[in-house]
């Protein structure tokens, strides 16, 4: 390796805030991080099976009282690559960081088999997602208490999404040209930063005024329960549009803790119990070794906590003995629990790709980059000299994520027709009694969403293109995650069970509809908007049925659910303490237990629910029950932000205690400054424009069409 390229990875690996390693010192820095199978002590107060993104974060805090020794085994390896924290790796994936896996022919879109995203590298899905960091609305959360999860609701949720995060205040130029709301108590003081980046397309001023004129009103923030509608949302990035992730935020600042120690490269194969069902220890196996060669014993003196992911949390408690009685006979694994719940209810977000071409576009534009040299080299100059400008940008900021009575006039039909379906019907095959009696359950408050005006079922991310991903929010159809019985210690059998319940292809349906209905909206106009795929000529429902059938794919990397908090009755795995059902000493802390995906992409959330985890485990050490301490406390404040372009007053009252939180936020803003002048490519005029029409000296105010002038 050159020494040039030993410096940057070793500026990545140190969070960019030390000089330069030599060779020798850099892979004494690494190492320092992890330890070697030798070194290994023969049993550890807590074992975390799990090094990705919820693992290391539940670590890093019992880690915290340093009488207690905690050990994460992690199947893959650190990525010290510098690139992977750079704005590009949100959507360039490295396989070396993946599992190898693909589904089953998914039978109801074609039979196609689909690649699954599931992360194999220490931070998890932190290290490899599209760094995107919003959360659900306050439904979806709700609706996980409503199942039978007291604790899980919103209120209950919030202190922790506060915990992990902190905000960093973005460039107040974005903020003024583009109006980006959000509220700042939606964060606390965490290890995870979030903020928006130093640049947005142009063209998305223009969508933005087209959601409101169909009826899609924008919300001031999506963070403090208010995920539906229009709304702008932060990326998990510092402010040099760094990944701000689980390894560098939660593990690198505390790995030299002596009583944290980390093993990268082996497969935890299985628990062992006592006889009286304790989990005792776990048998772990070099990556790469045969299956069924040498493996190492390590005994957990507290607590054993699953963080194996959506994939292999249930596949470890399958080859342990805990999972459907049926299939743990067909492999010959001896029976510990019976649980069918384990490795069902899988639920991902489906998406679709919906292409429209403007044929009015204005400047720039994402084909700047490539076919405009003049646009493209100002951009390499801002970002090699300041870090900002459109190379500071990842997938996004903007989101819509539709109600479906906004979309759907006849939503009422369709409720009515989600009651009265004979559930087991569009179930796999593999559900038996209580995996249906859990269906039906989340089925109930399911219903009330798709009928709700404050809860989203589908997602449309926009950032100006005229293309983008329809996202099934709340889809119907239900999958597995299953052992192959004839090589237990092999590949599981992933079967997303993609649109297998038909209502889904019906709010697929009416998202394409909706969407072309954005494209007409008066404001659109300007931009030409043709639509390209699915194609104009496709109208009737099951043209584009089999649309979807040909383009839909069963992934958005967000799966989750197989290791449910639910009811055991319901084929719950865990109980709201999430304590597996049947056993002692054993515990699940990551996207697996999550009963219904909500209305999000899942980074932000799994912060929380580790965060929440971490204060159970440590609460039962201490031995209070398992529930956290409550506390009352409120507080009233009043800030004011000023800029040269606005003045923004905030209100806000807030009550919180472990089941209730009340908030009060009220924002004014006024004096929009016609005197500030606009920055080079941003808007400074146009029909309906009310900010300056000064541009910054080098550049003059150019009309591009009636709606739109720009400085250049």
């Amino acid at each position: 390796m050159h020494l040039g390229a030993q410096c940057l990875a070793a500026a990545a690996a140190l969070l960019f805030a030390r000089p330069c390693l030599g060779y020798p010192q850099l892979v004494d820095k690494i190492k320092a991080r992890q330890i070697d199978a030798g070194s290994l002590r023969s049993s550890y107060d807590y074992i975390i099976v799990g090094g990705g993104q919820s693992g290391l974060v539940i670590a890093n805090r019992l880690s915290e009282d340093s009488s207690k020794t905690v050990l994460v085994v992690e199947y893959g390896y650190i990525d010290t690559n510098p690139a992977q924290l750079e704005p590009s790796s949100a959507t360039n994936y490295l396989s070396r960081n993946l599992f190898n896996v693909t589904s089953v022919p998914q039978t109801a879109i074609g039979g196609r088999r689909i690649s699954v995203y599931a992360a194999s590298v220490v931070g998890g899905g932190s290290t490899v997602n599209g760094m995107l960091f919003d959360r659900g609305s306050a439904e979806d959360y709700n609706n996980w208490a409503a199942l039978g999860n007291p604790g899980w609701d919103f209120p209950g949720l919030l202190p922790y999404f506060r915990k992990s995060t902190t905000f960093g205040t973005p460039d107040p130029d974005i903020v003024r040209q583009y109006n980006i709301t959000w509220d700042p108590n939606a964060y606390g003081n965490g290890p995870i930063e979030a903020t928006f980046p130093s640049w947005q397309w142009p063209a998305i001023s223009i969508q933005w005024q087209a959601w409101n004129e169909v009826g899609v009103p924008k919300m001031v923030d999506g963070e403090t329960g208010n995920a539906f509608n229009a709304y702008w949302t932060p990326n998990n990035v510092d402010s040099q549009s760094r990944r701000s992730y689980a390894k560098n935020r939660y593990f690198d600042p505390v790995a030299s803790r002596q009583n944290l120690h980390l093993l990268t490269g082996y497969r935890v194969n299985d628990i062992q119990f006592s006889s009286s069902k304790r989990a005792e220890s776990v048998r772990i196996q070099q990556r790469g070794t045969p299956n069924g060669g040498s493996t190492t014993t390590i005994r957990a003196n507290q607590e054993i906590v699953l963080c194996a992911g959506w994939l292999n949390t249930p596949l470890v408690l399958q080859r342990s003995g805990i999972g459907p009685q049926d299939l743990l006979s067909r492999a010959g694994v001896p029976l510990v629990v019976d649980l069918p719940g384990v490795g069902s209810n899988l639920q991902d977000h489906p998406a679709g790709r919906i292409s429209f071409e403007y044929t009015r576009d204005i400047q720039p534009n994402q084909a700047s980059l490539r076919n405009n040299q003049t646009f493209s080299a100002w951009a390499q100059q801002q970002w090699q000299q300041y870090r900002k400008g459109p190379l500071s940008m990842l997938v996004g900021n903007a989101l819509a994520t539709l109600p479906l009575p906004t979309m759907l006039s006849t939503y009422q039909s369709l409720v009515s027709r989600l009651n009265s379906q004979n559930a087991a019907q569009y179930l796999p095959s593999t559900y038996g009694p209580a995996n249906i009696r859990g269906f039906e359950a989340q089925r109930r408050v399911l219903a009330a969403s798709y009928a709700s005006r404050t809860n989203g079922v589908v997602e449309i991310p926009f950032n100006g293109a005229g293309a983008t991903s329809l996202v099934l929010e709340k889809p119907l159809s239900r999958g597995t995650v299953l052992m192959n019985p004839s090589d237990r210690l092999g590949d599981p059998t992933v079967d997303f069970g993609t649109s297998i319940n038909p209502l889904d292809n019906e709010v697929y349906i009416a998202s394409i509809r909706f969407y072309r209905q954005w494209m007409q909206a008066p404001s659109m106009q300007q931009l030409g908007p043709q639509e390209q795929s699915p194609g104009a000529s496709l109208t009737s429902d099951q043209q584009l049925i089999n649309y979807a059938t040909q383009g839909l794919t069963s992934t958005t990397a967000h799966s989750c659910g197989t290791a449910a908090m639910m009811p055991q009755d319901q084929g719950g795995v865990v109980s709201p303490q999430l304590l597996v059902y049947g056993v002692t000493g054993l515990s699940v802390g990551d996207i697996s237990l999550i009963p219904l995906i909500p209305a999000t992409h899942t980074c932000a959330t799994v912060y929380a629910i580790a965060e929440k985890a971490a204060d159970l485990i440590k609460a039962r050490a201490a031995g209070n029950s398992g529930t956290s301490t409550t506390t009352t406390t409120t507080t009233s404040s009043t800030r004011t932000t000023t800029s040269s372009s606005r003045t923004t007053t905030t209100t806000t009252t807030r009550t919180t205690t472990t089941t209730t939180t009340t908030r009060t936020t009220t924002t004014t803003t006024t004096s929009s400054s016609a005197s500030v002048a606009q920055p080079k490519w941003s808007q400074c005029g146009g029909i309906g424009w009310t900010g300056s029409t000064i541009c910054t000296s080098g550049t003059t105010c150019q009309v591009l069409n009636p709606y739109y002038s720009q400085c250049l």
